[in-house]
């Protein structure tokens, strides 16, 4: 059964559940709380739609949920910080804030999710429980912010009626586990931390990976033990692709020709899972692969031809024709291509990103060098 299959059973069941006990329980508790939410849901949705309604509420709508999920994300990087994490990346709607304090508008598309709060663990010691609480604090601080409403007497108005539903939401969807395209919800994250000791060391590694690697660390120098963790199982799961695409890397860069592949070829096959900027990216490697190691650039051609000719990132097309230059004997006109994506680099508002990339980027440009 697929993960949106899934959450939808699970969903649909909590709601049986709960029209079952209301129907057949009618203790005081259960009748105030039923009579509370009707009163809240009618002030959620205006009892008449004047033309003035028809702009005012959807806004109203929206700024209530942005809310919701400033709050969630922000417990998120707060707690997570105090935790012994380190901030990466926030995002809230369409707008993200990365570290060092820069804000851009994020145009990708197939998350799965309204926002997100990026952060890379820092220290290992008690590191499953230190996650648990940075994954609780998100879910936790909207059903605090509904707990807080509710002991105020009540949302008062539409706004914060509104408000008051969509924390109440995204508290309690959260806290079920399962998947949305590339995204787990956080019990499902939270589960697998508890549950399955393999998945959950896997994707903790697939984070220390990262932050190695935005610490200056070459891929080919990262961590052994992390790494093994990393790829220790392959399932048809996100993180089998980004564990990979980290194996991908150690063995690219330590000249491991057929190891790269193998761990390429385990990328490609399970990067339905991943969202559309992770597949460009794969994509782009293998034209890279086939072109820089394997000298064949009609096949790398071939690569090119399948990506989008609009990309999240748009170096993504520019670092494919430069590999394909340097297999036809080019290594000028690489070298030109390169500079283009590195300019194009140097504008990534994500620190750890940018820099990670730039650094791949600058030894390829000194393999060139006459």
């Amino acid at each position: 059964m697929g993960s949106a299959r899934l959450f939808l059973a699970i969903w649909l069941a909590l709601v049986g559940v709960a029209m079952m006990v209301a129907q057949f329980w009618h203790p005081p508790a259960i009748r105030r709380a039923a009579h509370s939410l009707t009163v809240i849901l009618d002030r959620a949705f205006p009892g008449q739609w004047a033309p003035a309604t028809f702009l005012w509420w959807p806004l109203q709508a929206i700024l209530a949920i942005m809310l919701a999920i400033a709050i969630h994300e922000g417990a998120h990087s707060l707690v997570g910080v105090l935790a012994g994490f380190r901030f990466n990346s926030l995002r809230i709607g369409r707008v993200q804030f990365d570290r060092p304090f820069r804000i851009s508008l994020y145009r990708g598309r197939g998350t799965g999710s309204g926002g997100w709060a990026s952060l890379f663990p820092v220290k290992q010691d008690h590191l499953i429980a230190r996650t648990v609480v940075m994954l609780l604090a998100g879910p936790c601080s909207n059903l605090l912010s509904v707990a807080a409403l509710w002991l105020a007497s009540g949302p008062r108005g539409s706004f914060s009626a509104l408000f008051f539903l969509w924390s109440l939401v995204l508290g309690l969807i959260n806290l079920i586990p399962f998947r949305s395209r590339a995204v787990f919800s956080d019990g499902g994250r939270i589960l697998m931390l508890l549950q399955s000791r393999a998945r959950g060391e896997r994707w903790l590694s697939i984070l220390k990976l990262v932050e190695e690697l935005r610490t200056g660390v070459p891929f080919e120098d990262l961590s052994p033990a992390f790494v093994a963790k990393a790829v220790a199982i392959e399932d048809d799961s996100p993180d089998t692709v980004s564990a990979f695409a980290l194996a991908y890397g150690v063995a690219f860069w330590g000249r491991r020709d057929d190891e790269a592949a193998r761990a390429l070829e385990t990328c490609l096959r399970h990067c339905s899972l991943s969202a559309p900027v992770q597949r460009h990216a794969l994509m782009s490697d293998a034209a890279v692969f086939q072109a820089r190691r394997r000298r064949r650039p009609d096949l790398a051609q071939q690569w090119l031809s399948e990506l989008p000719q609009r990309t999240e990132y748009p170096w993504i097309r520019l670092r494919v024709d430069a590999a394909i230059r340097e297999a036809q004997g080019d290594p000028a006109g690489a070298r030109q291509k390169l500079e283009e994506v590195e300019t194009m680099l140097l504008a990534v508002p994500n620190q750890a990103m940018r820099e990670i990339w730039l650094r791949g980027l600058r030894r390829w440009q000194t393999e060139l060098q006459p």
